[in-house]
């Protein structure tokens, strides 16, 4: 109480100011708050560029003429130039103001010259150079603001130049055992950027058991940022770092099965999602494990991650369950037959393909697939969800119709072909046209792959040729002329039965109907010479009627087929020498040739000549399947390649006079007169 009997508020001792964050500090920089305020009241993009020239001009004269400039007026003006660049503004002055203010002992100084480098710089600039001790004697040093604004810039801007220097500082940092919470996980970030630009600053020998003790930290924040490393190292190579399987099955277990966590990490009831997820991804690294206590924790940590997700009406908390147990899903499937959680796996991937869900349908679609590939043994049991997985050919998403194809395509084998070529061709005629030429390729794959009977092969690709049209790749047709003149007569009979009833019951086929209907019949037309109605005159006439309304290279085609049926059976001669002399002077270069050449071929002075040119085709060599080649490149998201082969003299190539013409040749070549096809005849 004072004099007066008035009793007096006790003393409370003042609070020692907090630093403020480098933006607030900045906002109380008069200079800089009006400038700020001028530029916003411009009421013309005109009015707001003769601003900022104007204050250009004043900065870059201060930085001119004050040699002595303080520290104060420095990072004013950088902070102004920072504002002007981020408005758009083209800057190309104030960089040496800025990297003097890194070397400032005050922090609202030294975070102004960080802020510069991290918007004013690229990983490559030459600047940085100038930079790089300066950064490396704020990692050094005790002052944790410091260390954190240095890790920060190598994260924005740090290259190979940087991680050759400075990983080393780094990586103490990050092992140390006095190091503070907030900087290990900065330096740990810093150790895994600085990784990804330099694999050889990690060696395992030198740093693996020092990173993998940092596993046992009971900090998450920590072992998050420390398991997104090891995870970074191990998608380069796993050598050296097995002792990371153990250490996270151990957390894991800690996590899920112990509840050993923070409140602070939960995420809608689920404890640290995103480390879950980590830690099972660094397990997929390593080999099923043969110790009987780390599988039994594996397996313990599996069953409670698959047996306790449901589904829930919250939307985040479904995303992230569902992250985690697709994670685990993955897991298992790793782990193969020694996951005891695989059957119950695929029974929530059965339901998981049937629920409205677009997402999860397609998580689940996709998990299958993977699961059909690496795990063969399970293909049963995901057969009994195929009637659903067919169902999802016809998903209004076009995402989760490919996926549904991938996974058709990958449960496919020699039981169930037909059935699932059969749906397929169905499908074909409703199937949307950014999928139809993959579909193709897997219809034309599956019946070549898991045929009982070529006949039943040559029906499925005729159909493809017929009903799909400009979707079907060359390399479609390439292929069912070469398993047809490889594989005898009887196959060679049906295919030209088969093409010549196609042919006579369309109007207007599709150019790759017509190119095979001509090199079948070329070939093996013979075959069904005697019977009714396919008789050598009529072939040609059949073929002929197309021929007008045909692209050059369908018409060069033909020529040799009406050449190959015209040396078999002398009666369709006149006809077919008709038709080379009408050609002969024809528009296109390539038709032209052929007709032209074919007639100075029927001179009697090459009689024994023409014999050896126009015989029936020899069998293909055996090579893999070009259809196939084909779907591997489009799943990489190139062209088809395109076959290759060896360029011929003239008279020699005429063997192959009713082949398919290959893809236009990348340089300039001599004109194959009769085309080819991609494996040269044995």
């Amino acid at each position: 109480s004072d004099s007066l009997g008035v009793r007096c508020p006790r003393a409370v001792p003042l609070q020692p100011l907090q630093k403020p964050p480098p933006l607030a500090a900045a906002m109380a920089m008069r200079g800089l708050t009006v400038f700020i305020s001028d530029l916003r009241n411009c009421s013309s993009k005109e009015q707001e560029e003769k601003r900022v020239e104007k204050e250009m001009a004043h900065i870059r004269s201060k930085f001119t003429s004050d040699s002595n400039m303080n520290g104060y007026n420095r990072k004013k003006y950088v902070w102004k130039i920072l504002y002007m660049y981020m408005l758009g503004y083209e800057v190309d002055f104030g960089h040496m103001e800025a990297v003097n203010l890194l070397s400032s002992q005050k922090y609202s100084e030294k975070s102004v010259g960080y802020a510069w480098c991290a918007l004013m710089l690229r990983e490559g600039d030459e600047l940085l150079r100038l930079i790089i001790n300066s950064i490396r004697v704020d990692l050094i040093s005790r002052n944790d603001n410091a260390v954190c604004l240095a890790l920060n810039s190598i994260c924005n801007v740090g290259g190979k130049e940087f991680a050759e220097t400075l990983s080393n500082d780094v990586l103490k940092l990050l092992t140390h055992n006095i190091t503070k919470t907030y900087v290990r996980k900065k330096a740990a970030l810093t150790a895994l950027r600085l990784f990804r630009k330099s694999n050889d600053t990690l060696p395992a020998e030198q740093w693996a058991d020092r990173i993998l003790a940092l596993l046992d930290e009971k900090n998450i924040g920590v072992l998050t940022s420390v398991t997104s490393l090891v995870l970074g190292v191990l998608a380069v190579d796993s050598a050296g770092w097995e002792a990371a399987a153990p250490k996270a099955a151990r957390t894991l277990t800690r996590l899920v099965l112990n509840k050993d966590y923070s409140n602070d990490y939960l995420y809608y009831g689920i404890p640290t999602p995103w480390l879950q997820i980590k830690l099972l991804k660094v397990l997929q690294h390593f080999p099923p494990p043969e110790e009987h206590a780390l599988k039994l924790r594996v397996s313990e940590v599996l069953q409670r991650i698959v047996s306790g997700t449901e589904v829930t009406k919250n939307v985040n908390k479904n995303n992230a369950t569902h992250a985690v147990l697709f994670e685990a899903i993955n897991l298992s499937i790793h782990l193969g037959q020694s996951s005891e959680t695989l059957p119950q796996c695929i029974n929530l991937l059965g339901r998981f393909i049937s629920i409205r869900e677009a997402n999860i349908r397609y998580l689940g679609l996709d998990t299958m697939a993977r699961l059909s590939q690496e795990q063969p043994h399970t293909l049963d049991d995901l057969k009994k969800h195929q009637s659903t997985i067919l169902f999802s050919l016809k998903d209004p998403d076009i995402s989760i119709r490919r996926r549904a194809l991938d996974l058709v395509y990958a449960m496919c084998d020699t039981a169930t072909v037909k059935e699932t070529v059969s749906e397929l061709l169905n499908y074909l005629d409703n199937a949307d046209d950014h999928i139809k030429e993959e579909l193709v390729l897997k219809i034309a794959i599956l019946s070549e792959r898991f045929a009982s009977d070529n006949s039943w092969y040559v029906d499925v690709v005729l159909q493809l040729v017929r009903s799909a049209g400009d979707q079907v790749a060359d390399e479609v047709w390439y292929r069912i002329v070469q398993i047809v003149t490889n594989q005898g007569e009887d196959l060679q009979r049906y295919a030209a039965q088969g093409v010549w009833t196609i042919l006579n019951a369309e109007v207007l086929p599709h150019k790759n109907l017509v190119k095979v209907a001509g090199y079948v019949l070329g070939e093996f037309g013979h075959t069904i010479a005697e019977s009714p109605g396919s008789s050598p005159s009529e072939q040609i006439t059949l073929l002929h009627k197309h021929f007008r309304n045909a692209d050059p290279d369908v018409r060069a085609l033909l020529l040799n087929t009406y050449v190959k049926i015209a040396h078999t059976y002398a009666e369709v001669a006149q006809m077919v020498s008709e038709v080379m002399q009408q050609h002969s002077a024809a528009m296109d270069q390539e038709v032209q040739q052929r007709a032209a050449e074919y007639i100075s071929l029927s001179a009697p002075s090459l009689a024994s000549i023409k014999g050896t040119v126009l015989e029936m085709m020899p069998h293909f060599t055996e090579r893999e399947s070009i259809v196939s080649k084909a779907l591997a490149s489009k799943s990489k998201g190139d062209d088809p390649e395109a076959p290759t082969r060896r360029v011929e003299p003239r008279a020699e190539a005429a063997h192959a006079e009713a082949a398919p013409p290959p893809p236009p040749p990348s340089r300039q070549e001599t004109p194959d007169l009769l085309g080819g096809l991609a494996d040269e005849p044995a």
